[in-house]
């Protein structure tokens, strides 16, 4: 007999972290739609047209808020946090874990950026088919984050160091949000 309970708790955990995986794949959608929403990303591409058009019927029932930006974000926090409950198996309390879901929501949103900034100076380098939907995307992330460095910054003989500054900043604002994930998980 207890091969089989073993069994049933294996299935019960693989059925469990299916369910955190799930979780977690939607939170990075929810994370990407806020982005395109901070930065006002072109509505009119047919990726952000796909996102918009899943987070329209969700929005009509979850839209607990006027802005947008404000429902998307909650519902990206109760998407982590729920995965994190899944995960922690009662081992925290359930104000450490929104903590920790809010700090992990601004770190995905963070390495976006991150990448974006990356993949816009490649790009920059590369020229490429400026027709694709994806490309646009990076580009514009990329350019709505340099702005404001750029307003500060100049380029020097061709030369823009604003990707430098920002991926400097958004390293140490990760670095301060790491530090916070780990203070949130040493109060148990």
């Amino acid at each position: 007999m207890q091969p089989f309970k073993d069994q049933k708790k294996y299935q019960m955990n693989s059925n469990l972290e299916i369910a955190v995986i799930l979780l977690d794949i939607t939170n990075y959608f929810f994370v990407f739609l806020l982005v395109f929403n901070l930065f006002k990303v072109n509505y009119f591409n047919p990726i952000v047209t796909i996102f918009l058009k899943i987070y329209k019927p969700i929005s009509k029932v979850l839209g607990i808020f006027p802005n947008q930006i404000i429902n998307i974000f909650i519902i990206a926090i109760v998407l982590k946090v729920s995965s994190l409950v899944i995960s922690a198996d009662g081992k925290y309390e359930i104000l450490v874990l929104i903590g920790a879901a809010v700090v992990i929501t601004f770190m995905i949103m963070l390495r976006i950026i991150f990448f974006g900034v990356i993949g816009g100076v490649i790009l920059s380098w590369v020229s490429p088919n400026k027709s694709n939907a994806f490309i646009q995307i990076i580009e514009e992330i990329s350019h709505k984050s340099l702005a404001p460095v750029r307003r500060y910054i100049p380029s020097a003989g061709g030369l823009d160091f604003s990707p430098i500054f920002v991926l400097i900043l958004i390293n140490l604002l990760e670095s301060f949000l790491s530090d916070i994930l780990k203070s949130l998980s040493s109060l148990i």
